[in-house]
Formats: structure tokens, sequence, C-alpha cells
């Protein structure tokens, strides 16, 4: 990095952060920070060897404004470079980072996001990029501004020189165009009715600030607790409006103010929300108090009436759990609870709900085949019923439960089903009222509920040695790890083999290299390894290391911890080659399931700390090749005290028991019922 400046934590040393973003912010380095005349704005300028999405940018932005500026009307604005290694092309570039981009386009313009998620792109040149967009009244208004933002994320945010050249192409129209205009439509629908919606209040409102100028705009001077007669404030009504949406109180139009936003006993206020709950006393004196709580979905916050015993019962009836409300009143500190509180309320009128409900505006809809209900321990927090209804609500033609490893939620969904049956013939009924009971009875709404369970399975059948042709132990065996980008072979590279040669219980040989994977590393892996790709860059590419590595292994006995993983590198590229040869593979892992049966955990520094071998440099291809190479020769010994001398014998004795089974890995698989020939299987036998 050829940008001086300061590290991030020291610059922000009270900024607090977890997880992924902590380690990130290792990486970066704050360039200049500035902030502009009118103090609203705050720019910080980084730097980082690492690229960084823009998740976390948008996440850091926030953690800066709320932790360090939270009293403070400022909006924070980082602003990124990255000086990325020579593993990175545009093309390559665009693989990892198009979510960050796409997140991008849609906090900046939508239009711009759409535009770009559809747009075809190819690279004819490492240097130049052409995306062919849709050809549209709003792709050719917005393509200058596409390409400005595209050219400013890889040439100046990246580095990357690059040329963008923009074509049109006429979609055809096809089933896929008309699904997502209509998509479009019932979205603008939608938005429609609650633009509607919110005039109609507006107007209302507006209705009851003309009455209220043409009646003198009078005020209420009547102070809290006695009236200006001298009467007390219990001989008033509870309710001093005409209008029925007052439930308390008079009548009020203030604008609410966020609960999360009151801060101390600011005095009146006024807020909206739901009631969550509510609850009555009778005090002394044929007093009594109410009490209810109210969340806007920012906070929660208490309010306390006090009103005449004999009208609890009254205020109960109106001031249920789930009313939306709008309170005015004094905020305070509740002598009693230490709490801030509403009380003296003013008033409290009846609002419609505000939270808007999950639509699915989708014409094509989709199956859930695995949905999770509160029978799923830890893991689902939903009832079966409330799941099967909003899946109708929807228009989902079916939905699968698949619990965890159980049954139980199916007699509430089928309960469910059955209430939306007898819902949707009795609308048959009242549209044709010609049918018949019997009729009737075959009639079911266009829905169904699939019954299914997520399972647990173990590979029982594994052996400790795959491919075995009876060896001895006293044979050649290599023992190697590998590091690779990702953890699937089919689209991640090998960056690293590391290998040692065991003859007659001794290491013999050592391999070792790093791999070019012509990829960029992961900042995971980084992070994990400490290989990054400057130590990758001059090391020779897989069609080079591979061949070397067969040629080292030649002869002998393959030998690895948790060997699937890395043998299903080794066999993926030998495919890739053209390379043909079969191995004969032990796994570590299986072995010490049979030999240390009372280790709950088979990690390779769990097993080595078991056997006492240390373990140097963990997550190096070369140090955990012979960290696994001398548990190998303890497990040989062992292994031969027990009489065992050669790999099938092996197989036969560690197979798999009703014990060690427990201990084995699982793989989840969905199991639906296709149909009811398993329930009359299950009665026949009963």
């Amino acid at each position: 990095m050829d940008v001086t400046g300061k590290d991030f934590m020291a610059v922000f040393p009270r900024l607090e952060a977890e997880g992924e973003l902590a380690e990130l912010l290792g990486t970066m380095q704050v360039a200049r920070v500035s902030i502009n005349k009118k103090k609203d704005l705050l720019r910080v300028y980084v730097v980082s060897s690492q690229w960084i999405h823009k998740k976390y940018i948008y996440r850091l932005e926030e953690e800066i404004r709320s932790q360090l500026f939270s009293g403070a009307p400022l909006r924070v604005k980082i602003i990124e470079k990255f000086y990325l290694s020579r593993q990175y092309t545009p093309e390559r570039l665009l693989e990892v980072y198009r979510s960050s981009i796409l997140l991008e386009l849609k906090n900046y313009n939508v239009l711009l996001f759409h535009l770009f998620r559809t747009a075809r792109i190819s690279f004819p040149a490492e240097d130049s990029m052409v995306l062919e967009l849709n050809d549209s009244v709003i792709a050719h208004e917005k393509e200058d501004e596409l390409y400005r933002i595209l050219e400013k994320v890889f040439n100046e945010r990246c580095g990357l020189p690059l040329k963008i050249r923009m074509e049109f192409y006429q979609r055809e129209n096809s089933r896929v165009l008309q699904d997502s205009e209509l998509q479009m439509r019932a979205a603008a629908r939608h938005v429609a009715e609650h633009t509607k919606l919110a005039e109609e209040e507006q107007q209302d409102n507006q209705g009851k600030q003309e009455e209220k100028e043409a009646s003198g705009g009078r005020k209420n001077t009547r102070t809290h607790g006695k009236s200006r007669r001298g009467g007390s404030k219990d001989d008033l009504p509870l309710k001093r409006s005409a209008s029925p949406d007052v439930l308390y109180g008079r009548d009020f139009e203030d604008d609410s103010v966020p609960i999360d936003s009151i801060e101390g006993a600011i005095g009146d206020v006024v807020i909206r929300g739901e009631i969550l709950s509510f609850d009555s006393r009778e005090l002394r004196n044929e007093r009594g108090i109410l009490i209810f709580s109210v969340t806007d979905d920012t906070d929660t916050i208490v309010v306390k009436i006090f009103v005449k015993a004999e009208q609890i019962k009254e205020m109960s009836g109106v001031l249920k759990k789930g009313t939306f409300v709008k309170v005015k009143g004094k905020v305070m500190t509740d002598a009693f609870d230490h709490e801030l509180t509403i009380t003296s309320v003013w008033g409290i009128r009846k609002i419609s709900g505000f939270r808007e409900g999950r639509h699915d505006n989708s014409p094509i809809k989709r199956v859930e085949l695995h949905c999770h209900t509160k029978m799923s321990d830890m893991d689902g927090v939903t009832d079966a019923a409330a799941l099967v209804k909003r899946a109708y609500e929807w228009g989902h033609p079916a939905i699968a439960i698949t619990d965890h490893g159980v049954v139980q939620a199916f007699p509430e969904a089928n309960h469910a089903m059955e209430d939306i049956d007898n819902k949707y013939r009795a609308r048959y009924q009242e549209e044709h009222p010609e049918v018949t009971k019997d009729e009737l009875k075959k009639i079911s709404a266009p829905f169904k509920v699939i019954y299914g369970m997520e399972a647990y399975l173990v590979d029982d059948l594994k052996g400790i040695v795959t491919g075995s042709r009876g060896q001895s132990l006293d044979d050649p065996f290599v023992v190697f790890d590998i590091e690779t980008t990702g953890f699937s072979p089919m689209s991640c590279k090998i960056i690293e083999i590391g290998a040692v040669r065991v003859e007659e219980g001794k290491i013999t040989e050592r391999f070792s290299t790093f791999v070019n994977p012509e990829v960029p590393i992961p900042f995971r892996i980084e992070n994990l390894t400490g290989i990054n790709d400057n130590m990758v860059l001059p090391a020779p590419t897989i069609d080079r290391v591979l061949p070397d590595f067969l040629s080292f292994c030649r002869g002998a006995v393959m030998v690895a911890h948790n060997a699937g993983f890395d043998m299903s590198f080794i066999e993926k590229n030998c495919e890739d080659l053209g390379i043909q040869q079969e191995f004969t593979v032990a796994d570590t892992v299986a072995m010490a399931r049979y030999l240390l049966p009372g280790l709950n955990r088979f990690k390779l520094d769990t097993v080595a700390k078991a056997v006492g071998v240390p373990l140097d440099n963990h997550h190096r291809a070369v140090d955990d090749a012979a960290c696994t190479a001398e548990i190998f020769v303890k497990f040989v010994h062992m292994l031969k005290e027990r009489d065992i001398t050669d790999l099938d014998r092996l197989n036969e004795e560690g197979a798999v028991s009703e014990n060690t089974v427990r201990k084995l890995p699982t793989y989840h698989a969905i199991v639906l019922a296709k149909g009811e020939i398993g329930r009359a299987s299950c009665r026949e036998r009963v």
C-alpha cells in the first residue's frame, strides 16, 4: 500500500466492532477525515489492501454515527479505496464484488440497480467490459449515470483500468418479462392503496383543523387536577370529545414522536403505537389505576391513568391489547418504578394500524419445501397453523412442514387445512347455490399441506480405509494436507499442498509448495491460513504442481485428517487435467474414532493433544501434514498392539458400531410424504 495513513482504530479508538467487521477494520487505514461547512456530514477516507463488501461499509457508517455522534444530526460517509493484488482483474473482481455493487446501486437508485442486475456482461479483453442493456427509454436515460458509477468503482475505487462500453438489445416478449410487468403492476397497486389511505387521513386531519379554526381557535385552559369551576377532575366524564375515535379525554391533532427519542422527563409528548398489555388495579378511596404499555417498534413505554374505581370496567373495554392508539400526556419518572412513564394523560385516540403487512406480489408463486414450526427446537418460532394460513393468503399452491426429526406439528397443520377448506366451501356455496351437499364435499381449496420432516443421516457404510487392497501397515504412506480458497472442489482452488512420506514408521521425505490459484484468496481464508495473494503469485499453477505431487505419492497409501475433503480436491483436479489414478486412502479421523472412543471431538488439534503430538502453525499445509504423520505413526503402534497389521483387517475391526455411529457427522435430508400409501400401510399393520 503506497498511501500512508493511520490505523482505523487509532483514529476511532472508542468505536466497538464485532465479528468480521472487526477483522476488516484491521486491514483499513484512515487517509483523511473531513466535515462539511454545515457540519452535518463527516467524510472518512479509508484505504485497504482487501476489498470490502458494501454491507460492511454501510454498517461501519452507522456504527460510527450511533456510537460516536449519537446526539448530533450528523451523517457519516465512508469513501473507500482498495489497493488490490495482481490476482484481481476486472472480471475476477466482478465475480466477488457483484453483490456489493448491486447493493450500492440499490441504495442509490433502484432503476440503476435493475439495469445492472439484468444486464448481459462480457469481457472481450482483460481491460474491457461490455454491458448489454435491454433497449428501453429508461436504459437510454440512465446509461451515462450507470457508466459513471461503474467507472468510479473499477477505476477509482479499485485501481483497475477498465474501458466500459454500453450496448442495447431487444428483449423478447417472454413469459418472464410478462411476469415481471405483472409484478411491477401489483407492487404499484399496493403503493397506490397506501398513498390513498394517507391522503384520506391527511384530508380528515385538515377538515378537523378547519373546524377548529372556525370555532375561533379557542384553547381549553382547564388545568390538570381541577376544573375552572373548582370541581375535581374525577367528576368530569372520561371522554370529553364527540369524536368516535377518542377513547379517553380530549381530542388532539399533535404530531407524534418516536418512543425511542424520549430521553428523560421532557413534559408534554404525543406518541403512537400498539397496546401490548393492559392491567388495572383498585386503590383506596374508591380509586383505580389503568396501566398499559405501548410500542411503536422503536421502543415501548408505560402509560398510567388514575380513574374512579367504577370507571375501570368501562376503560377495560376500550383499551384492549392489540389496539392502535395515539396518546398525549406528560413524560415523568415514576416515583414507584423509577422508569419513564406517561401520566397526566390529556387524551387517547384510536388510530388505524400503521404496520404495513407483507405481500407476495409475484405472479408465479413458489412452494416452500423446507419450513420449520415451533416444534423444531431452537429453530422455529411460528405455529404451524399461522404458516399454513399465510401461505394460502399469499396465493401459494402448497407448503411443506419439515420440522427437525419430529412430526408433532402435523395435527395443527391438518386442522388449519380443514379450516381453509371449510371457508372455501362456504364461499363456493354462496357463489353456486345450486351445488348439492355431495358435490360440495368433493370441493376443496386450491391448496395443500405437504407433510414431511428434516431427517438426520450418517454414513455408516464408509470404512476407515477407502480402496484398500490389503496393504500392510509397514508399507509406504504419504500423509498430506491442503489449503484451499473455500470448501467446494467444484468452485474453489488449492493454494497449498504439504505432505510427508512415512516408511517403516519413520518420516523419510517432505513435500511442500504453494499453488497459484489464479483467483484472489478470500479474506476469511487469508485470516485462517495466513496465506495471501502475494505469497502465491510466484508459485506454479495446479497443472504443474499436481503431477509432481502424484509422483511423490507413487506406490504409497494416501493418509489425511478428514480425508474426504482433501481427496475431493485432488480427484477433481485429476479429472480436470485428464489424469487417471486410483487411490487407497486412510482417514485419521475415522482411526481416531476407533482408537480414541473417549473423545467428543476429532479435530486435528484435539486428536494431537490426546496423543501428545505438538501442533504448530495450524492451518498451514506442511505443518498440519507433519502433525498428522506423527499422529498416524502413533496410531500404527496402537493398531499393532491390537494385532491389526493390514488395512483390510483395520476396516473389519474398525467397522461402525452402535456406539460409534452417534459420533459420526450428520447429513440433513428433507423427506416429503408423496401420498397416502404410507398412512394406509401403517393402518394395516396396526
